[in-house]
Formats: C-alpha cells, sequence, structure tokens
C-alpha cells in the first residue's frame, strides 16, 4: 500500500514539474494591425529559464499578394519585465483590404513554440490626381486640402459647406450645382487634373448672379443642369491606383504557411544559451 502511494505522489510530482517547465512561452498572446501598422505583445513564461528568445514574421496581404514583410529577433528576460511589446509601422499609404499575419517562434529547454494571428482591416483609398465626388468629400472632411472655399462669390468655412452638403435639393438646380462645384474645387485642389476649370468658372458665374437656393426655372435652369452636369462627370471619373507592382516575396496565405513551415525547421536550428 505504501509502495502504491509513493509510486502514485512519484507520478504527481513529476507531471507538476514537467508541466512547469513545458509552460514556456507567451501567455497571454495578441496582435493588432491598422492602416498605420502592427504591434504583438504579451507576457512570457519562462518555466526554468532565465531568458527566452524569439523569432517574428509579419506579412502584409492584399487578396493573394503579400505586400511588405517584416522580421526580427527579441529576448525577454525573467528578471526585468515579462510582458513585452513589439510595434511596426508599414512605411507606405495603404488604399483597399488587407490582412495582417504574424509568424512568431520561442525556442525553449523542449522544442521550439509557435504562435500564429491573423488580422483585416480596410484602408480608405485618397490617391493623388484621383477625382471624388459630392458624397466623399461630405463623408471625409478629414481629407478636404483646404478648411474654406469661396464659391459663386461667397466665402464658406468648411462647416458651413458641410451643412450645404447636407441641404435637401428638392428640385433647386442651384444647390446641385453648388455639390457639385465645390467637389470639383476640391479635386482640383487636391492635385486632380484642371481641365475643368472653365466649367468651374462658369458655376461661380452663375451663383453669383443666381444665389444659392434661388430655384432658377426656365432657360435658366437648363443653363445650370449643364454646368452641374459637366461638373459631375469630372467629379464621377473613376479613379485606379496606378502604381506600379511590388516585387513579391510570397504569395497569398498557403505560401504564408509553407513559409512558416520553413521557418519552423531553420529557426529551430538556433541555439541558446541557458545561464
Amino acid at each position: 500500500m505504501k509502495r502504491n502511494l509513493l509510486v502514485s505522489l512519484s507520478v504527481l510530482l513529476l507531471l507538476s514539474v514537467s508541466s512547469a517547465v513545458f509552460a514556456v512561452g507567451p501567455d497571454p498572446f495578441d496582435a493588432y494591425a491598422d492602416c498605420y501598422g502592427w504591434s504583438m505583445g504579451g507576457i512570457m513564461h519562462f518555466g526554468s529559464w532565465d531568458h527566452i528568445d524569439y523569432y517574428y514574421r509579419v506579412s502584409l496581404i492584399q487578396g493573394d499578394d503579400t505586400i511588405q514583410t517584416y522580421s526580427g529577433t527579441g529576448t525577454v528576460y525573467e528578471d526585468g519585465d515579462p510582458s513585452f511589446l513589439i510595434e511596426g509601422d508599414w512605411g507606405m499609404e495603404l488604399c483597399g483590404d488587407y490582412t495582417m499575419y504574424l509568424y512568431t517562434q520561442w525556442i525553449g529547454q523542449f522544442g521550439p513554440g509557435v504562435k500564429r494571428r491573423e488580422a483585416t482591416f480596410t484602408c480608405d483609398c485618397v490617391l493623388e490626381g484621383c477625382t471624388y465626388t459630392p458624397g466623399y468629400w461630405k463623408n471625409h472632411p478629414e481629407d478636404w486640402p483646404v478648411m474654406d472655399l469661396t464659391v459663386g462669390c461667397v466665402d464658406y468655412s468648411q462647416r458651413q459647406l458641410l451643412r450645404i452638403f447636407d441641404k435637401p435639393t428638392r428640385g433647386d438646380m442651384t444647390i446641385k450645382m453648388f455639390h457639385h462645384l465645390v467637389a470639383a474645387k476640391l479635386n482640383v485642389l487636391a492635385g486632380a487634373d484642371d481641365y475643368i476649370m472653365s466649367a468651374i468658372g462658369d458655376g461661380d458665374d452663375f451663383l453669383c448672379m443666381y444665389h444659392l437656393g434661388s430655384k432658377p426655372n426656365g432657360d435658366r435652369k437648363k443653363d445650370a443642369e449643364a454646368i452641374k452636369n459637366e461638373l459631375a462627370a469630372y467629379n464621377e471619373i473613376p479613379c485606379y491606383d496606378e502604381t506600379p507592382d511590388v516585387m513579391l516575396s510570397i504569395e497569398g496565405p498557403a505560401a504564408m504557411e509553407k513559409a512558416a513551415a520553413t521557418e519552423e525547421s531553420s529557426w529551430g536550428s538556433i541555439k541558446m544559451k541557458h545561464n
């Protein structure tokens, strides 16, 4: 009976020691990404070790293409702060839908440990030289190249212009034209082609003569509509990103998994000093 009890106690002791030894690595651990950059971090558990070396690889993916990759190594020491945080900037303006894949690995006494994280996010597209609609400028005041405009012989602040963007047209061609006239001016000021300046001048001249909200009829309404249509055609030109293709080192999530498998075997050869 005593022998069986001693055997049971030995097994329990071995399991508890093994659990302590194997509980090595970050827990909790998480990663984050947005249109500006990425971060990863957590709290490292050391087991019987006094420090842990780790490796990480971050891939920025759009569709099936890897746009950028970042990698590095670091060390967390038990006698210091067990929490760690690694951050990085994308180093470019992002436009569209993206996925961030993070692979991190550390090597402990009994082999490597691995964690993977994934985050998706969407970035607004503000491409140089593009034109945007009144609806875009209404919903993105932070992108305005100026904070006030002169429209139809009247000076307006951005706040006043945003209120007019919310104003219902109710068949008033001066309001419809005003919306597109403001958008066209903002587009030109933001760097779009300025061939529309003649129509912008016509719109200003018309609103100088027939003030906003005057609801002109007959030929005057037709004149205003013709100007509005020319401005709208300019504001509604489809915009494409014509930046050169980026040289890709990995393509798609499947390749990411393949790269992770390679890293597990290759980085596992790194030797850690155990003090």
